[in-house]
C-alpha cells in the first residue's frame, strides 16, 4: 500500500507491506521494517530495529495522534486534492474541520477563546483520559468559530471539542 501522508508536517511518501503481525517498506525512500508486538484498544507496543515503542494513539480531526512517551507525531493521510494542492502552493481548504474526543474523559483545561486565531498544531483543549493528560491540537491554521467544552466538563467518545474554520 502507498500513501501520501502528513507528519509532524511535513508532506512524506509512505509504503507498506504487511506479513502478520510485521511490516516492512519505505518513507521517502528510505527502508523500514517495524513489528507490533502488542495491541490492546489504543495502545501499542511496536519494535523498530532493536528499540521498542510503547505507543498510545487516538484519532480525531481527521488525523491520528501518537504519543510516544515524548514528542507527540500528528500523522495525516492526504487525499488526492490535498496532495494536490500541496504541491501547487495552494492555500489549505477553507473548510470547517471539527474535532471531537477520541475517548471519554475530562477537560482539564481550555486555552483558547471562541474567535481566537489559531495556528495548525497549537494545543487548544487538555483532556485527561485514562490518567494521562492530553493536548488536544488543530488540525489546521484557522479561527476558532465554535468551543464546545470548559474546564471541568465530562465528555464521552465522540463529543465535539471544537470547531475550527
Amino acid at each position: 500500500m502507498k500513501l501520501e501522508a502528513r507528519i509532524g508536517g511535513t508532506d512524506r511518501t509512505l509504503e507498506l507491506r504487511s506479513k502478520g503481525s510485521c511490516y516492512e517498506g519505505s518513507l521517502d525512500g528510505r527502508s523500514l521494517e517495524a513489528e507490533v508486538l502488542e495491541s490492546h484498544g489504543h495502545l501499542l507496543a511496536v519494535r523498530v530495529g532493536s528499540r521498542i515503542f510503547e505507543i498510545t494513539w487516538w484519532h480525531e480531526g481527521g488525523a491520528y495522534h501518537m504519543d510516544l512517551g515524548g514528542p507527540r507525531v500528528t500523522v495525516e493521510i492526504l487525499e488526492p486534492h490535498e496532495r494536490a494542492a500541496a504541491r501547487k502552493g495552494e492555500p489549505e481548504e477553507k473548510a470547517r474541520k471539527e474535532i471531537r474526543a477520541a475517548m471519554p474523559g475530562k477537560i482539564v483545561a481550555v486555552k483558547v477563546k471562541h474567535g481566537e486565531e489559531v495556528r495548525q498544531g497549537q494545543g487548544l483543549v487538555v483532556v485527561e483520559a485514562m490518567k494521562m493528560e492530553n493536548e488536544v491540537p488543530s488540525p489546521k491554521t484557522g479561527k476558532v468559530i465554535a468551543l464546545e467544552v470548559v474546564p471541568g466538563q465530562t465528555i464521552e467518545k465522540g463529543a465535539l471539542l471544537f470547531s475550527i474554520e
